[in-house]
């Protein structure tokens, strides 16, 4: 039944597709044999340069599908960092859990975060600021602050942007220095959970061919999540204390060369909630037939709640932000970058030179029993890591002209270094007071710090069949290596070649159809020499992508409406599982897992596996309406059909990973030992079937010259999974998120605007993990969760001058 409810859903979502096209073709059709003719005050929409193709262009003009999202697109919706990104961008999801952020597009979802095990967490959706490719997901939620556009490429960007643009790509574009005038802003905000912040923006210029720009800012808001166990706010969870600082310097040599240095600072200090997930939710546990028989009944029993608290203690959670923890969660992150830019303008081509080396390091500590009774480890559990990464790349491209042919080239390298090791707080004293911080001796990695190194050559040309015909061609080749210290673990290689072909054609005055082809991979790696020796592969390859895509650029009645669609088809292969998996402590024993587990010689690792194949088609579209200069209207569709094939399958006779989940709809046989369990048919994480997002602004003029802007916005979200496991426990339920500020511009230096964010206060699951573990000698699965902030609200004040 329900393999023909899913043949049902992918019939009608493929029909919805294919109408959703046509109609889109010839509405625009139409549109565009129409002029209206109307004494109406209008005013058309805005054109908006981007560097998707690493050059400037029009984004009408770019054939993949790219949202952008200019300064004031930024502060009407509160973005304030990644996270915001979602309830604005078609197709875009954003999972978050402790310091960690966890975007989702097309099917394809991040799992690991940060750097653990045996390597640093590969991106899914590629994060750049300015260019700068960010590392890790843990630098991905910085602060945005003073940014001119955010550019959002959906689909995998292997041939421009290289390694982990798997699923797409978001480029963060901070505001350059400007030359000749002095100008800044002040900026302060108060809010809901007593937050005060502020920022600080200043433009000076240090000669005629000079100039230099500060960015300083500061947020702090009180915990989001309550914990009633120890007293005061200041040991509840999700409290905000960041600092940032940003100075960007331009220098002109001459017309032809411009140099520009940024540096970049960032610290936070504030109680975090753990570092996957803040809450024990429910458990599934098997039981044996008999005593001792290592034979298991195939249907587990669910238990709401925390499954596996200590026996001390006395309360369980009472809802998403409402927790007991008797030991204090904390976040600490410092990190540092400077990028150098040189731009040279030559009679026969534009030479770009950009190199950049960042630092980042950080330590998190948790109430690792979830409780508020244990403490095996006092204060706390915790881990910390340190990593350093370099880039250089060297760009050539072709000069505008009247040739038909324009093109870009270059070569990157990239380094990182990384190392980490779990920490846990403890009392020296007996006091019962944590007062230093301890590594153990178990548990930590024998093979940090590692390295990894990454070399590209790509190029990409466009050329001009006739007027109205173009051909887009690309190709990079990346060679990637990671190194290990010690020879516990094998050093991992690999190579790629990445390709896009894309067909252009104007069919009416701002009108293009395109249709592409395109290639991506994310790097594979290791696995710990630990979890290998207990059945693990010692290596697992990279994942690839091939996506298909058909699109429509458009400007209609009189250029009021901007009209984008696009629809796509993806193929991910040897796609990596994330997997806690139950194994027996004995290395050469003959006895199996279940065995192991039911005579208590059996332990739990966290390991990787490439499953197999996930099949995802859907369509994205974006239309912006200005019927009247003061109205402007938006509207987002996001429509995608996820899906694990048949051969996805993961786990061996030495290491099973969802045993306590028994027979779950016959996805394996817990008393076979070589039954793997299937994701066939299940939709990855944050991948929900439909988001639908409308807006509103409407600007008053007032009798004293200023204006009042009243400004809505709500994206509707179909329910979906937080994690790979589609159980219950794991279920995304359908919701709406609403946005709503008003700006009032009292005059051209002063800005006033009242703001809240999540208006109606839903909850939402933004990451659940299904763990494995061991719980009175028989098998376990947890399930940890992580919700959205609840509703803040709050006023902010601007002064500008120049």
């Amino acid at each position: 039944m329900k393999q023909d409810q899913r043949k049902y859903h992918t019939t009608y979502l493929s029909r919805a597709i294919q109408s959703a096209l046509l109609i889109s073709v010839s509405f625009c059709a139409s549109a565009q044999q129409e002029t209206p003719d109307s004494e109406a005050k209008t005013a058309g929409v805005e054109r908006i340069e981007v560097t998707a193709n690493r050059q400037s262009q029009d984004l009408q003009e770019v054939s993949s599908s790219v949202s952008a999202l200019g300064a004031d697109d930024i502060l009407r919706n509160g973005i304030e960092n990644i996270s915001g990104l979602e309830n604005v961008v078609p197709g875009l999801r954003i999972g978050s859990s402790g310091g960690e952020v966890r975007p989702a597009m097309r099917g394809a979802r991040t799992n690991e975060v940060g750097v653990a095990g045996t390597g640093i967490a590969e991106q899914v959706v590629g994060i750049f600021q300015d260019g700068i490719y960010v590392p890790t997901t843990t630098g991905g939620l910085g602060a945005y602050v003073d940014i001119e556009r955010i550019e959002v490429l959906r689909g995998p960007q292997g041939t421009l942007y290289g390694r982990n643009t798997f699923a797409g790509s978001i480029n963060v574009i901070s505001k350059q220095p400007e030359l000749g005038y002095t100008s800044g802003s002040v900026k302060l905000t108060h809010g809901s959970y007593d937050r005060s912040a502020y920022e600080a923006i200043l433009n000076l210029p240090l000669s005629d061919k000079a100039a230099t720009r500060f960015v300083m800012s500061h947020d702090r808001h009180d915990g989001m999540i309550e914990n009633h166990f120890l007293p005061g706010s200041s040991d509840d969870l999700r409290e905000k204390n960041q600092f940032y600082l940003r100075n960007t310097t331009k220098y002109e040599f001459s017309d032809d060369v411009t140099a520009l240095l940024r540096l970049d600072y960032s610290k936070k200090d504030a109680n975090s909630e753990a570092i996957w997930g803040y809450q024990q939710i429910a458990g599934y546990q098997i039981s044996e037939t008999s005593p001792g028989s290592g034979v298991y009944n195939p249907i587990a029993t669910v238990t709401p709640g925390h499954i596996y608290q200590p026996a001390d203690a006395e309360r369980d959670d009472e809802g998403p932000y409402d927790v007991y923890r008797n030991a204090v969660s904390f976040d600490n992150q410092e990190a540092w970058s400077a990028t150098l830019t040189l731009d040279w303008a030559m009679d026969w081509a534009n030479a770009k030179w950009t190199t950049n080396y960042s630092e980042l390091s950080g330590e998190q500590f948790y109430d690792n029993d979830y409780s508020d009774g244990g403490l095996d480890f006092v204060g706390g559990f915790g881990r910390q890591d340190d990593q350093k990464a370099f880039s250089t790349e060297l760009q050539l491209s072709s000069v505008e002209s009247d040739s038909p042919f324009s093109w870009i080239a270059g070569v990157y390298l990239f380094s990182q270094e990384a190392d980490w090791e779990w920490l846990w707080r403890e009392d020296t004293t007996g006091n019962g007071e944590p007062d230093s911080i301890t590594v153990p001796s178990w548990g930590n990695p024998n093979h940090d710090p590692h390295e990894v190194d990454s070399v590209a050559v790509f190029g990409q040309a466009r050329y001009q069949l006739n007027d109205s015909n173009r051909l887009l061609v690309g190709l990079r080749y990346n060679k990637d290596e990671k190194t290990f210290t010690g020879d516990s673990i094998p050093d991992w290689d690999d190579s790629a070649v990445l390709w896009k072909l894309a067909y252009e054609l104007d069919v009416a005055k701002d009108m293009m159809v395109y249709a592409s082809a395109a290639t991506g991979y994310r790097t594979g790696g290791a696995n710990d020499a630990r979890v290998v020796a207990r059945g693990a592969d010692p290596l697992y390859d990279n994942e690839e992508v091939i996506s298909y895509e058909i699109g429509l650029k458009s400007f209609l009645f009189d250029n009021t409406v901007r009209f984008n669609v696009s629809a796509f088809a993806n193929q991910y292969d040897d796609v990596k599982a994330q997997l806690f998996a139950v194994s027996c402590n004995d290395t050469t024993t003959d006895l199996t897992v279940a065995q192991c587990v039911s005579t208590g010689v059996s332990t739990t690792f966290e390991y990787y596996e490439n499953g197999g194949q996930v099949d995802t088609y859907g369509l994205e579209a974006d239309l912006e309406w200005r019927p009247l200069s003061e109205l402007t209207l938006n509207a987002t569709l996001a429509l995608l059909n996820a899906e694990f094939a048949d051969d996805f399958a993961v786990g061996n006779s030495q290491l099973q990973p969802l045993l306590g989940l028994g027979n779950v709809d016959g996805r394996q046989d817990i008393n076979d030992p070589n039954s793997q369990f299937s994701f066939a048919g299940y939709s990855p994480a944050m991948s929900p079937d439909y988001t639908l997002g409308l807006s509103a602004r409407y600007e008053y003029s007032l009798p004293n010259g200023g204006y009042l802007t009243p400004y809505l916005h709500v994206n509707f979200v179909d329910d979906h999974y937080a994690f790979d496991i589609n159980i219950p426990e794991t279920k995304v339920d359908a919701h709406a998120m609403v946005t709503a500020r008003i700006s009032w511009e009292v005059n051209e230096n002063l800005n006033v605007d009242f703001f809240a964010n999540n208006l109606t206060d839903e909850e939402v699951l933004t990451r659940a993990v299904v763990q494995s573990q061991v719980l009175n000698g028989l098998p376990i699965n947890s399930i940890q969760a992580n919700w959205n902030n609840p509703r803040t609200y709050g006023v902010s004040l601007q002064y500008k001058f120049d």
